[in-house]
């Protein structure tokens, strides 16, 4: 249901680290712009500013750019230490006899071979640590006095860039060492309709819509999830403590999955609020006056027309008979001929229920004080024309 941000190799599961990445990539740009990373030295004071926190990295790409920098700091340590061995060599040979030389050049042979094995096993030690530090590190601290002397004021303007809008061409690190192309990826699945975006970033438990013209239900809809399926009871959209709490949507429901029946809780509030004016239809004028019920989920609109106004109850968990709480999807015509039997039987209308296998339904489920734990729901089946 999350859309999926991609940058090459790497994928990121919000917008808010799609752009950390974005702006690391800015900083990478800028670095190799500035500066040689194969001039001597340069890839280890990088990699030396980064690891005492100096240069800011917070995604996985400036993770990847750190270790190939330990890459380059190991190569450059080998090759200086072959060199520098090698002059000394070099100069001690010329002073030596010739059996002298022959013993010399195997011993250098040996010193060379430990040397290798030496570069070898510090480059893989070098992986491991950082490869351990990357898995408890979650975010480099300040910027380097170093480079903000020579580099941030420059820098500070594409931050700003960057910020401004989201980049969803493809990206490319313009470095002769560090290059990789970065686009976003296909998201799959449905779409979040344009008008709900906004509302799914500012809290992603965000299902819908719900409304009822001429009424005062007209309220988003929060996805309970099974962990805390009573959250919304007493939680608003922002999940500070609400007496009067939010409409939500049951914890087994499935958006993309189009379950027989979506059901739909509200505390009914004395002030009218959330799902106190249910009790409206209790009298069949208004019911026959309002049928209508507007639910958008984030990924579609629809309307439903209502067709049965029932009183229940909560049964406990080992009584037997009819729970219209637990019927989210019929598995079958006979199961689904039984469901309507037991709604009929609810109904408090002289009216048929009419509802047939394959209607798709939405139950607006409250309290009722008839009688203890009791219930009044409604059940409506999707219109023909969604």
């Amino acid at each position: 249901m999350s859309k999926v941000y991609c940058i090459g190799k790497f994928q990121f599961d919000s917008y808010d680290k799609y752009q950390e990445a974005l702006d690391d990539i800015e900083k990478i740009r800028y670095i190799s712009r500035k500066m040689d990373i194969n001039e001597p030295g340069v890839a280890q004071r990088l990699y030396t500013l980064i690891r005492e926190g100096k240069i800011i990295f917070k995604s996985d790409v400036g993770d990847d750019y750190l270790l190939y920098l330990s890459d380059m700091v190991a190569e450059d340590y080998r090759i200086l230490s072959k060199n520098s061995i090698g002059k000394k060599i070099a100069g001690k040979v010329r002073q030596l006899s010739p059996g002298q030389i022959v013993g010399a050049v195997c011993m250098a042979g040996a010193v060379v071979c430990f040397l290798v094995f030496l570069g070898s096993e510090y480059r893989d030690q070098q992986k491991a640590r950082e490869l351990e530090r990357l898995k408890n590190e979650q975010e480099i601290s300040a910027a380097s006095d170093w480079l903000s002397a020579k580099l941030m004021n420059v820098l500070q303007k594409e931050e700003a860039k960057a910020e401004e809008s989201l980049q969803t061409e493809t990206e490319t690190v313009d470095n002769e060492v560090y290059a990789a192309e970065f686009t976003e990826a296909e998201p799959k699945g449905p779409q979040i309709l344009p008008e709900y975006e906004k509302l799914y970033a500012a809290n992603a438990d965000f299902a819908g819509w719900i409304s009822v013209a001429g009424t005062d239900i007209d309220y988003p809809v929060m996805q309970a999830v099974s962990e805390s399926s009573d959250f919304y009871l007493n939680h608003d959209f922002n999940g500070e403590d609400d007496i009067n709490g939010s409409i939500f949507l049951d914890s087994r429901n499935d958006l993309q999955d189009s379950n027989d029946n979506m059901i739909v809780y509200g505390h009914n509030m004395k002030s009218g609020m959330m799902f106190g004016g249910l009790k409206e239809y209790l009298d069949k004028n208004y019911w026959l006056e309002h049928k209508i019920i507007t639910f958008d989920t984030i990924f579609q609109k629809a309307q439903y027309e209502i067709v049965a106004v029932c009183l229940s109850k909560v049964e406990g968990e080992e009584t037997e008979g009819f729970k219209y709480y637990d019927f989210i999807d019929a598995g079958s015509k006979k199961a689904f001929k039984q469901y309507v039997k037991n709604i009929e039987s609810l109904n408090i209308m002289d009216e048929p229920v009419d509802l047939s296998y394959g209607d798709q339904l939405l139950t607006l489920s409250t309290c009722n004080n008839y009688t203890k734990d009791g219930r009044l729901f409604l059940v409506a089946k999707k219109c023909e024309n969604q």
